[in-house]
């Protein structure tokens, strides 16, 4: 009995060496790949450090640039609100200085500062006899200035409440308002001897914008500019 023949295209079997060598060969290169990749994850895991120390840095650099410039407007709208507290009390000193610049506004002929102490005592006194609340009492007494005058005509009293604003607002508007009517229930009800006449509720600034305008008008509040220029911090004496 004859061995058949294998057919003419199939390989000859692999004798066991070959095939230990084969497979040796197959774990080296899988060794090599096994390298390869691990050489590989530890770089992209050194380099995804790498991007998340940079980008941590980059936040940690963002975040104190951010709190140095929030620190400076901080700071600037401290100094602004200082230079506009500052320019006040300068308008409202060069106006005690300079009660002359009312008199053409009002058309009188006479005019003098009223000491706060007298309005003060005024005050007090018109609220214990209960024509006006401790509040309003308060309230009066922060008024910036008060003016006593006469109208050039007919000798009219006038009794001038001043909030001096090196720019007026609303709120000046509102408070010379309020702070007048205060006055004004004073003379009417509690007559003092010292204060007489009416008073007159007035804004004074070097300008007014349209809107505190506007509510001026419509509350009666009459306003002054202050043209004092280079004055406001250097008053003449």
């Amino acid at each position: 009995m004859t061995t058949p023949a294998p057919p003419a295209n199939e390989p000859e079997p692999m004798t066991f060496a070959e095939i230990r060598a084969l497979l040796s060969e197959t774990v080296k290169g899988l060794a090599e790949t096994r390298k390869i990749v691990d050489e590989n994850t530890r770089a992209i895991a050194e380099m995804r450090s790498a991007n998340a120390e940079r980008d941590t840095r980059h936040d940690k650099e963002m975040a104190e640039i951010r709190d140095a410039i929030a620190g400076l407007a901080a700071a600037q709208n401290r100094t602004n609100q200082d230079v506009s507290t500052l320019k006040g009390w300068g308008l409202e000193l060069y106006c005690e200085r300079h009660p002359e610049a009312f008199l053409d506004a009002f058309g009188m002929n006479q005019i003098e500062l009223i000491p706060k102490r007298d309005i003060m005592s005024v005050s007090y006194e018109a609220c214990r006899a209960g024509f006006i609340t401790f509040d309003r009492q308060l309230n009066l007494n922060r008024t910036d200035l008060f003016f006593f005058g006469r109208r050039a005509e007919d000798r009219r009293p006038f009794c001038l409440v001043v909030e001096a604003s090196f720019v007026v607002g609303d709120e000046d508007v509102e408070r010379a308002a309020g702070r007048a009517g205060i006055l004004n229930t004073i003379i009417q009800k509690y007559q003092p001897r010292n204060i007489i006449g009416e008073a007159i509720p007035v804004v004074a600034g070097t300008k007014i914008e349209s809107a505190p305008a506007f509510k001026a008008e419509n509350y009666g509040v009459r306003y002054v500019q202050v043209q004092n220029g280079n004055q406001l911090t250097n008053p003449p004496e």
